[in-house]
């Protein structure tokens, strides 16, 4: 009876692995066939000829923007550290009033859809003149993926015994020495896993990017796919390697910190 109840479900992950994998391997094959193969009827499981020179020319195209998504999304990873690694501490390590409106506030960010805050903080961006900069759309960002951040690094902070920092102070150690000391190695897993997470959100953002820059200059590669559909037709070939290339940074993460994303998350979930 276990033995084909565990056969079951081995067949219901195939199914979902096969659903989702499969997008993926048609355009990473796509990339490597001309039009005509790509809306060939039945479709090629394999390409027939298969040709490197769609995603040479995609990645010798996509260069400045896959620079660019860098650019932005280390900007954000490390602005939105700056903000979120201490604010936890303080949350969880101090009496202040407005403790449970602020964690309330941060949690309500995290419901609201981006296009209820985008239009708000793009007229106060345009203020300021940080429209059509790298800086504007790392600070736009960092504005909604700071609560986040804040919310998962709490649950690693508030089990960092309070009798350890209170030796500390009794040894003359001040917060911050305590801060950089204790309790950031010890959230060293926590710290982990939300600087490859929001990384990973910071480069497939879309709508952040579309709207805070102009210059086509500027843009990240999320936005610089769009070079390969055209007023007279679609560039499936390059496209499909262009959407390849740009899913290799958040591929390459998943497969080697995957893991350990899970393991931090659920261990800071797990501590008491």
């Amino acid at each position: 009876m276990k033995k084909q109840r565990g056969w079951k479900w081995s067949a219901l992950v195939a199914l979902v692995v096969a659903l989702v994998v499969s997008p993926l391997y048609f355009i990473a094959i796509g990339g490597f066939m001309s039009t005509e193969e790509i809306f060939h009827k039945p479709p090629y499981l394999f390409p027939p000829a298969p040709s490197l020179s769609y995603y040479r020319d995609a990645l010798l195209t996509l260069l400045p923007y896959i620079k660019n998504s860098f650019i932005i999304a280390f900007g954000t990873l490390l602005l939105t550290l700056l903000v979120s690694l201490p604010a936890p501490f303080v949350m969880t390590k101090f009496r202040f009033e407005l403790k449970g409106a602020v964690s309330f506030l941060f949690a309500f960010v995290q419901m609201l859809p981006y296009t209820a805050v985008i239009i708000p903080l793009f007229l106060m961006f345009t203020r300021i003149k940080l429209i059509d900069s790298h800086f504007g759309v790392m600070l736009a960002l960092s504005v909604f993926l700071a609560p986040f951040a804040i919310i998962i690094l709490r649950s690693y902070m508030v089990s960092v015994p309070s009798g350890l920092i209170e030796a500390a102070l009794i040894d003359g150690a001040g917060y911050f020495k305590i801060f950089t000391s204790i309790v950031l190695p010890l959230s060293a897993p926590g710290i982990a896993s939300v600087s490859i997470l929001v990384f990973l959100l910071a480069w497939g953002n879309f709508i952040v990017p579309l709207a805070f820059i102009k210059a086509e200059t500027m843009r990240p590669l999320s936005i610089g796919l769009y070079v390969f559909i055209g007023q007279y037709g679609v560039e499936w070939n390059k496209l499909m390697a262009g959407s390849m290339i740009y899913t290799i940074p958040p591929l390459a993460v998943a497969l080697l910190a995957g893991k350990s994303i899970v393991a931090g998350l659920t261990a800071g979930a797990f501590k008491e």
